[in-house]
Order: structure tokens, then C-alpha cells, then sequence
């Protein structure tokens, strides 16, 4: 990486900001990711290495099918009682999730392209409806929680 120059992209997501209810999984692993990159960028600085976080929003993809099945599996093997108990958010959470617009995979790739190619390369890049969790993330914490919940029908 020295001798070519390189440099580190690494692609986030919007829940390493902002971590949202029944996708905690994404939510730490994303943060993880997003807190390694930029622990990454200061220990590299030094040798000309840019560390580069490109945090797309939510993309068509198939990701969000095999979320829902593998999510259908999970819950037929789950005891009934206790699925019972989610049920009511896990139907708004899906319901709301539906209704969400998704980006098309070219603003996510367009952001990659320009964090490879930028002359001078930012040390994040947003792309798509990945705005708007960045500016939930400014919000306090009550006000947020507020709002993610009403936006997901959850109760409060």
C-alpha cells in the first residue's frame, strides 16, 4: 500500500450511525466497520495512506429478499409464545421498511468510483438517502428515538 500509494475504502451503512430497531446485527457490525476505519485513517496517515469510509444509503438489492426470508426462517423455528410477543412490531417494522425508497446501485458505485479516483480523497462519502441519517444522527438521542419509532410504527 505504500510503495503503490494506495488506499483504504471501506463501505459502511447508515445504521453504523444511527442503529435501528430488529437490525442490530447490521447496526454493530457497521459501526464496528466505521470505527476501524477511522482508527485505520490516523494510524496511517503517516506513511500517505488514505483511509476512505463511502456510506451508501439503503440500495435495490437483493439484500433486503434474503433479509426478509432468512427473518421468515428464523421465526418458524422460534417458540410461538415468544414470537407472539414481536409480532406487532415486527409487522410495522416490515411495513414501514416497505414503504422506504430505495437508491439506485449506481449512487453507491458512483460514490466507490469517487473515493478511488478523487485526486484528493474525502474521508467519508455519503451517497443517496444516507443524508438523512446523518442528520438523525445530529439529532438528541430522545428526539431521535422519538422519530425512529413513529417512522416505525413501534410503540413507545
Amino acid at each position: 500500500m505504500r510503495q503503490a500509494r494506495g488506499r483504504l475504502i471501506n463501505v459502511t451503512a447508515p445504521t453504523a450511525r444511527v442503529a435501528v430497531p430488529f437490525a442490530a446485527p447490521i447496526s454493530a457490525s457497521k459501526a464496528a466497520l466505521a470505527w476501524l476505519s477511522e482508527a485505520l485513517r490516523l494510524e496511517l496517515s503517516p506513511f500517505g495512506i488514505p483511509v476512505i469510509q463511502v456510506e451508501p444509503g439503503g440500495t435495490r438489492t437483493e439484500i433486503f429478499t434474503k433479509a426478509a426470508t432468512a427473518e421468515r426462517a428464523s421465526l418458524a423455528g422460534a417458540d410461538p409464545s415468544v414470537v407472539a410477543l414481536y409480532r406487532p412490531s415486527l409487522e410495522a417494522v416490515a411495513a414501514s421498511t416497505a414503504k422506504q425508497p430505495l437508491d439506485p446501485v449506481s449512487k453507491a458505485t458512483d460514490a466507490i468510483v469517487a473515493a478511488v479516483l478523487d485526486r484528493r480523497p474525502r474521508t467519508h462519502y455519503l451517497a443517496g438517502n444516507a443524508r438523512l441519517f446523518a442528520t438523525l444522527a445530529r439529532l438528541p438521542r430522545g428526539t431521535r428515538d422519538r422519530l425512529l419509532a413513529r417512522t416505525l410504527g413501534l410503540p413507545r
